[in-house]
């Protein structure tokens, strides 16, 4: 309950003889000057709260200005509450910041910003008693963590904690603060020490010291970390007495230092031995080389693959797959096999029999005479078994790819999922796992050598988020690089598309489109550069 006006600057007499206020004009002074003693008295009190004003504050983002105030006094704590506009400045409140309001008044309470005007500060020492404010700071922190705990499967997703609704309006709190993120993973502690899964993705993460608290956790498995600042594989070792069985590290700055998939997972699984899974993948033994992921493909192999995949789908689900036949080989093998995946969404649904029929798996198998009639050799048998089956539409926005490329010819794995066209209300949603292996014939010129197709129904999950993406409309000629060739529909899809990949809010991906052409390929090229060297702005992700 609060019982003060943050517009007042003054508090009751009888809880303090006056206020102070510090501006530019006297900050230096009081660091440095002898006749100050009032001031430095009233900086140091632990039973007020100061206030601090920024001018002209409300032309910036709030996230943004107070990121900027609080890395001008790291590593010393300030925890700002209560921001809020007063006409054209802003304002918040902290307490038990003395270190932290010296720190700014040996630069005049004026901070400077990268390619942008300073930020200039006032500060109201003294601006009310901490009876006037009741504040529970741990009963907020606490009332939040436990909203986002799933008790069930022990999960604990603090993402983008500092946006939480319940608690960006009250208590600025960025887990990108070594001290905050201790003081919120004790609190953690104390309240849910059961948890089993961690999710800190999304919170701009610099050092993983404050990972130390974790230790605490002794049931603790897996730890998402996406997202974030973490900028040296050398900072995991923080997390070797947690003994992790998965970690999730994409999109953290120490990806960019690996060109290859082994040299990245050996380094991760050096400093943590213990881990089964990484960014998502099961783990082979220790000297096991594991496809590519897709950020780290050299960008030739990229390109290829980008380029077979879209023209291998887009003939797969026209309505003649015969359109296939110069893919393969004509020397080319083809195996299928299927799975029924019991307690899921899609179980009830599955009806896998035409793919069943087709199935060769050995494991499986009553009669072994069908593992050769199974196995299809060459490219018209092939074609004439991919035409047998059903009708499908695949989701491109749930592939994802790996690549292995050496002198013999390139492997290419696509998983994934696809529906098939709806003869009653609800369609089915299918789960996908193919393996390429392509032969080159020529120069650029590839042909299928070696196929699997694994199918299954999909996972509850995976069906949840199956299609949430529109493909965009196939449109005569169109180019994305000329904005003439572009109805306000396509831009607009083009928008959704990029914030969808990047998680920018909708008025920046745009922004980039506009800058790109409407080129999205070259817009998603700009972002992942500028993104690397931290130059896209807080407020580019944020949706207030």
């Amino acid at each position: 309950m609060i019982h003060v006006n943050l517009t007042s600057t003054a508090l009751s007499e009888e809880k303090k003889p006056d206020y102070i206020v510090l501006d530019s004009s006297n900050a230096l002074s009081v660091i440095l000057g002898s006749s100050y003693c009032m001031e430095r008295c009233f900086i140091n009190r632990k039973d007020c709260w100061h206030k601090f004003m920024i001018l002209n504050g409300s032309i910036h983002d709030k996230e943004f200005i107070l990121k900027v105030i609080m890395d001008a006094v790291y590593p010393i704590d300030l925890i700002p509450v209560m921001y809020k506009e007063e006409g054209e400045d802003t304002c918040f409140l902290a307490r038990n910041c003395g270190t932290a309001i010296e720190r700014l008044c040996r630069s005049s309470l004026v901070i400077d910003i990268p390619n942008g005007p300073s930020l200039t500060l006032r500060i109201v020492l003294g601006f009310a008693h901490i009876n006037d404010i009741h504040l529970n700071m741990q009963w907020n922190l606490i009332k939040v963590i436990g909203k986002r705990f799933n008790k069930d499967t022990k999960y604990l997703d603090l993402s983008n904690y500092h946006r939480d609704p319940d608690l960006c309006d009250l208590i600025f709190c960025p887990l990108s603060q070594p001290k905050i993120l201790q003081y919120v993973l004790n609190a953690v502690k104390s309240a849910l020490p059961l948890v089993t899964s961690l999710n800190l993705s999304h919170n701009d993460i610099h050092s993983v010291k404050s990972l130390e608290a974790l230790w605490q956790f002794k049931l603790l498995a897996k730890l998402d970390l996406r997202h974030n600042m973490v900028k040296y594989v050398k900072d995991l070792a923080v997390l070797q007495p947690i003994k992790l069985c998965e970690l999730l590290l994409d999109q953290n700055p120490l990806c960019q230092y690996f060109d290859s998939e082994y040299p990245y997972i050996s380094a991760v699984r050096r400093l943590l031995p213990s881990l089964l899974k990484l960014d998502g993948v099961v783990l082979g033994p220790p000297g096991f080389h594991r496809p590519r992921r897709n950020f780290l493909l050299p960008p030739e192999d990229s390109s290829l693959a980008d380029q077979f995949i879209r023209h291998y789908f887009t003939l797969y689900d026209c309505s003649n797959r015969k359109k296939l036949e110069g893919l393969y080989h004509s020397d080319a093998l083809f195996s299928l096999t299927a799975t029924y995946l019991p307690a899921q969404s899609t179980s009830n649904t599955a009806r896998l029999t035409e793919y069943t029929i087709e199935s060769r798996n050995l494991l499986k198998l009553c009669d072994y005479t069908k593992s050769l009639k199974l196995l299809y050799h060459g490219s018209e048998a092939i074609l004439a078994t991919l035409c047998k089956l059903p009708r499908s539409e695949h989701d491109p926005y749930s592939f994802r790819v790996d690549l292995v490329h050496s002198a013999f010819g390139i492997l290419i794995s696509v998983t994934g999922v696809f529906r098939e066209p709806a003869t009653i209300k609800t369609p089915l949603i299918r789960s996908f796992c193919r393996v390429f292996v392509l032969v080159q014939i020529g120069p650029r010129e590839f042909q299928i050598a070696n196929e699997t197709l694994h199918v299954k129904n999909a996972t509850t999950k995976e069906a949840e988020e199956a299609f949430k993406i529109p493909k965009p409309p196939i449109r005569q000629k169109l180019t994305p690089g000329n904005p003439v060739n572009m109805n306000e529909s396509d831009k607009e899809h083009l928008t959704k598309i990029l914030s969808q990949l990047t998680e920018m809010n909708v008025k920046w991906s745009r922004k980039c489109l506009e800058e790109s052409k409407w080129d999205i390929k070259k817009a998603t090229t700009v972002f992942t550069e500028l993104y690397k060297m931290s130059k896209i702005p807080p407020e580019a992700f944020s949706n207030l």
